[in-house]
């Protein structure tokens, strides 16, 4: 028996369209939701970080879930809670985790956050949702998007 070794190929971030919020030293943050087949589907966003200038950017993030704080409020002005899954997921001890991230000169990195998982967005909607980081130059904010 042999072991064979498949390579995936690269994701392919789609840009088109895309907002962003303003940058820091030539890094950015966009925030959309991903495709959904149906209204009742939870909402997941996809979050690009990218760096827009002419050096490469390396820092090191405490794990995507705890790297990125989501800014959720309701039509009232009023913060969304976090539901018991996001209580459970982004409670303190859970933070073990260090990931290195090393951007070149346009490069990006996108991940999902699921956004309707861990905040309440049953009721009180449409939502705003604003997401932010902390990176060494600054804190990072996204555009802002209604959910």
């Amino acid at each position: 028996m042999g072991l064979v070794i498949r390579d995936d190929p690269p994701k392919v971030i789609d840009m088109t369209g895309r907002e962003w919020g303003p940058a820091i030293d030539g890094t950015a943050l966009s925030i959309r939701t991903m495709p959904r087949d149906s209204a009742r589907d939870p909402a997941v966003l996809s979050v690009v970080i990218r760096n827009n200038g002419a050096a490469q950017k390396r820092f090191t993030v405490p794990g995507w879930m705890f790297f990125y704080h989501a800014e959720v409020t309701r039509q009232d002005g009023s913060a969304a809670p976090l539901t018991a899954y996001g209580k459970q997921v982004l409670k303190p001890e859970r933070q073990t985790e260090k990931i290195d991230v090393k951007l070149g000169p346009g490069d990006a990195q996108e991940t999902d956050l699921p956004v309707a998982a861990l905040y309440e967005m049953r009721e009180g909607g449409p939502f705003k949702v604003v997401v932010s980081c902390l990176l060494p130059d600054g804190t990072l904010r996204s555009n802002e998007i209604v959910v």
